[in-house]
């Protein structure tokens, strides 16, 4: 069985709506983006992008003749972004634009000037937006998730070496101080824990022990109305600092009681739309980590898994799909590697990626026909991280 709840699927309009075009901003989360875009190809979806100015990754995939407007600023700026969607509706007049939520600042821009977005033409099919950042900040949601019995990595409120390794997670995804977006920081050195103690983000984030296990996703749609759909991937392989996932494979629901409290959790709130949850098991317990209320990194898995980005307007309903899909970002593995970095191993990693070496390949997001410039580039990109770092450890040896 997938989970108790595989079988719901969201029932298929009696009439699609032929005059329906996605819309979405590019510039971060590509690997999403791409795996929606070959997904709309396949099955003759309209999908305009709008891209961000500069070297915008789309642009070195066959999808770049999707491109059909450019910011014209590299930062966010509301009325920069309705000029670009202006374009869009005028190419299009009489169809629905309908957003896709792929990336966390420009939802929580849209949300938050939803309005002006709607009034310009586009439909944000998302919760509002107080909920949404309940949902994805770090704090507020395991509080949401802990009242309905979810267990959460023990805090520790004053951090020490003692404590060691630990991560500090912010209590919001953006600083209601500094305004600044800020990420998860996985500290396992004193000297580290001192330079994070002594910075000047201290006040934005709070401590949770590390846990080292297994790593899942709960991948989840939940309709207006109704049962979720609801899908799992085991992850494999993650960049150094909980960054995104490398390699991953599709897997049966490994927890009935965890997948019961967080649909319990999600529905008490009256969330809908796409959510991807992280849980690390340790001792046969799941903890709760994070949730991504978006279309998340590795959405190729789950498009295979059967699920469809064109169910967030009803478009469509869920399918079975594949259970034993597999998830490899080669250049994404290079990049961190070169750089320096550590990748996470997880618990039984080296013996189900050595035992389908082939089929990993096979499944690697970008080695296909309309993303192999993007593969080239972030390769060479790999490579002159390597030679860096190589040219400068033989100057500082003949020093």
């Amino acid at each position: 069985m997938w989970s108790s709840q595989s079988s719901s699927m969201l029932r298929e309009p009696e009439a699609v709506v032929d005059r329906v075009r996605f819309v979405i901003f590019t510039g971060a989360n590509e690997r999403a983006v791409i795996a929606i875009c070959r997904h709309f190809r396949r099955n003759g979806i309209a999908c305009s992008l709008i891209a961000r100015p500069g070297t915008d990754l789309l642009r070195k995939t066959r999808f770049a003749g999707w491109i059909e407007a450019v910011r014209g600023v590299d930062w966010l700026d509301v009325d920069d972004m309705l000029a670009a969607l202006a374009r869009i509706k005028a190419l299009h007049l009489g169809e629905q634009l309908i957003f896709l939520p792929t990336a966390e600042s420009i939802i929580r821009l849209v949300l938050d000037q939803r309005e002006a977005f709607e009034a310009a033409g586009l439909e944000v099919p998302l919760i509002d937006k107080s909920l949404y950042e309940r949902v994805s900040d770090k704090a507020s949601f395991l509080e949401l998730m802990a009242e309905v019995g979810m267990p959460v990595p023990p805090r520790i409120d004053r951090v020490v070496a003692n404590d060691l390794p630990v991560v500090a997670k912010p209590f919001h995804e953006v600083s209601p101080r500094s305004g600044r977006k800020l990420y998860p920081e996985l500290i396992f050195t004193e000297q580290a824990l001192e330079a994070f103690l002594a910075s000047d983000v201290i006040e934005d984030y709070f401590f949770q022990r590390y846990l080292d296990g297994r790593s899942y996703y709960f991948l989840a749609f939940f309709p207006r109305t109704g049962e979720p759909t609801v899908r799992y991937q085991e992850n494999l392989l993650q960049q150094p600092n909980g960054k995104s996932m490398l390699a991953a494979r599709l897997c049966e629901c490994p927890d009935v009681r965890s997948e019961e409290r967080l649909i319990r959790g999600f529905q008490s709130v009256r969330f809908f739309g796409f959510v991807m949850v992280e849980l690390i098991e340790v001792n046969g317990l799941f903890h709760l980590i994070e949730a991504n209320p978006r279309l998340w990194g590795p959405f190729e898995l789950a498009i295979k898994a059967g699920f469809r980005p064109e169910a967030i307007a009803g478009e469509a309903h869920h399918e079975l799909g594949s259970r034993r899909a597999l998830y490899f970002w080669t250049s994404g593995l290079a990049l961190s590697l070169f750089a320096g970095g550590r990748p996470r191993r997880y618990p039984q990693y080296l013996r189900k990626l050595i035992s389908r070496p082939f089929a990993l390949l096979g499944a690697d997001i970008y080695l296909r026909l309309d993303t192999l410039c993007l593969l080239g580039h972030e390769l060479g990109n790999a490579f002159l991280l390597a030679y860096s770092r190589l040219r400068r450890r033989v100057v500082k040896d003949a020093l």
